[in-house]
């Protein structure tokens, strides 16, 4: 049997911690309803599940505000029910619940997210290291990828080589500021293949 040794009180919540490594945020009409101590012994699956029913409604609400903003993957929605302070097995069926239903998808959120990054001029290596940051698996952000049109990106990185190229001064180095061009593309995550055509394309129009 786990044992309470801590709680401390934050403002409308009260963080308890059980056996000094698992923390259980709750709010304060729950502890109210059912009160807790330092030093109490405390069966965590049982009071899991006496969470479970009394947080998942609200958990839902909170997870389909997050949803009606943005989308979210999987991973993304997960920690942020985690750090709200709801418990795992109230987060994991909240997300079963949502996945079932249609509105939690990573494979539907990984096409959004490359098509708008796309959108804004990012090259597909930053994408993809974008996708894997919020959870998504490889095999989904590679099927979102392969939608991504080339000439689509070398159009965009044609753009924004005009653009820098068009700040170059006068008395600039040419080799820098083709340095100072491609640094600024390699970190929006374009292929070098995309970042060489690109240059050419421009310093000839420029020529």
């Amino acid at each position: 049997m786990d044992v309470i040794t801590s709680i401390v009180r934050e403002r409308s919540k009260y963080r308890v911690t059980v056996s000094e490594d698992t923390v259980i945020v709750v709010s304060g009409a729950l502890f109210r309803e059912r009160p807790l101590q330092e030093g109490q012994p405390i069966d965590l699956d049982e009071y899991d599940n006496w969470l479970m029913v009394r947080q998942y409604r609200q958990a839902l609400d909170r997870a389909v505000a997050a949803l009606a903003s943005r989308a979210h993957s999987r991973h993304e929605l997960e920690n942020k029910l985690l750090r709200a302070g709801y418990r795992p097995s109230t987060v994991e069926m909240t997300l079963y619940k949502l996945e079932t239903e249609g509105f939690l998808d990573d494979a539907d959120f990984a096409r959004q997210w490359v098509e708008a990054r796309t959108s804004r001029r990012m090259g597909t290596r930053r994408i993809a290291q974008e996708l894997r940051h919020k959870g998504v698996s490889a095999e989904e952000a590679e099927a979102a990828l392969s939608q991504v049109n080339e000439e689509e990106q070398l159009s965009g990185a044609i753009a924004l080589v005009e653009k820098a190229a068009a700040r170059i001064k006068p008395d600039e180095d040419p080799r820098k500021a083709a340095q100072r061009i491609t640094g600024m593309l390699a970190r929006r995550g374009y292929d070098w293949d995309v970042v060489r055509e690109a240059l050419a394309h421009v310093m000839k129009n420029l020529d």
